[in-house]
C-alpha cells in the first residue's frame, strides 16, 4: 500500500459509488471532503463511521462558481489535499435510442460533456493549489470502459460514451502535465455497479466497487505506467 492519505476530496459523493467511497475512506481514517450536488440525506445516514472526519461541501461540477466556492471551502479547513477523486457523472439519454431518434435539442450532449468531461478538468484546476501542498498528490478520474474507442461495442449512448472518451483524454493530458510535478493521475473504470446509473442487474454493489477502487487509490501507481485501468488494476485500451 502506498502512503495513506490524510485528506481526500470526492465529487458526486451523495449517492452510488461516491457515497460508498466516502464510507470506505472514513473507515480508513482519512479526512474526507464530500462534494454533494443534490441531497445529504444518505451521507448523513452512514453508520459506524467517524463523522468528525467528514465535511460536506456543496458542489455542481458543471458550474465554475460552484467549483471555486468548493475549493475555497476546503481551503478554510486545510491548506493541503492529498487525493482528488472526480466521481461526479451523469448518464442522461435513453440508451435504447438509435441515431435516427436522437434529439439534439434536449441538451443531453451538452450537459453530459459539461459534467463528465469538463467537470473533472475544472475541478482539478480549482483544487490544484491544495493538491500541490499535499503528500500523495493523487488525482483519480472515475471514467468508464464506455470511453474506450478501441474496445467500443456500443452503437448508441452517444452523449455518455463521447463524454467519457473526452474525460479519458483530459486524464492523459493531465498526466503529461502533472507527473513531472510529482503527481499520479489515473482514469479508473469502477465496474458495472448496481446504482441509479448502472441499474439493478449490474455485477457489483457500490460497496464492493468502492473497496476495489479504494485499493487502486491507496495502492502504488502501476509499474507499467498505465493510467487507464479498471477497478481490478487491469490496463484498458484507449
Amino acid at each position: 500500500m502506498a502512503q495513506l492519505p490524510s485528506t481526500l476530496f470526492i465529487t458526486g459523493a451523495d449517492r452510488g459509488l461516491g457515497l460508498a467511497l466516502v464510507e470506505e475512506f472514513l473507515r480508513h481514517g482519512v479526512d474526507v471532503f464530500a462534494g454533494i450536488h443534490s441531497s445529504s440525506a444518505e451521507i448523513r445516514g452512514l453508520t459506524n463511521v467517524d463523522y468528525s472526519r467528514l465535511t460536506l461541501i456543496d458542489l455542481d461540477v458543471s458550474a465554475p462558481d460552484s467549483i471555486r466556492s468548493a475549493a475555497a471551502a476546503v481551503d478554510r479547513h486545510t491548506h493541503a489535499l492529498d487525493v482528488l477523486v472526480n466521481n461526479a457523472g451523469v448518464h442522461l439519454e435513453d440508451e435504447r435510442v438509435p441515431l435516427e431518434e436522437l434529439d439534439f435539442d434536449d441538451g443531453h450532449l451538452e450537459r453530459s460533456m459539461a459534467v463528465n468531461a469538463f467537470g473533472p478538468l475544472r475541478v482539478v484546476q480549482a483544487f490544484l493549489p491544495l493538491l500541490e501542498e499535499g503528500t500523495t498528490r493523487r488525482i483519480v478520474n472515475i471514467t468508464s470502459e464506455a470511453g474506450s474507442i478501441v474496445a467500443c461495442r456500443r452503437d448508441r449512448e452517444f452523449a455518455y460514451s463521447m463524454s467519457k472518451s473526452a474525460a479519458n483524454m483530459a486524464t492523459s493530458l493531465l498526466n503529461n502535465y502533472l507527473v513531472p510535478r510529482g503527481f499520479g493521475v489515473m482514469a479508473v473504470h469502477p465496474g458495472w455497479i448496481r446504482s441509479e446509473m448502472g441499474g439493478p442487474e449490474a455485477d457489483l454493489s457500490p460497496a464492493e466497487a468502492a473497496a476495489e477502487v479504494a485499493g487502486i487509490i491507496l495502492g502504488p501507481l502501476p509499474e507499467n505506467g498505465a493510467i487507464y485501468i479498471d477497478h481490478r488494476g487491469n490496463n484498458l485500451p484507449w
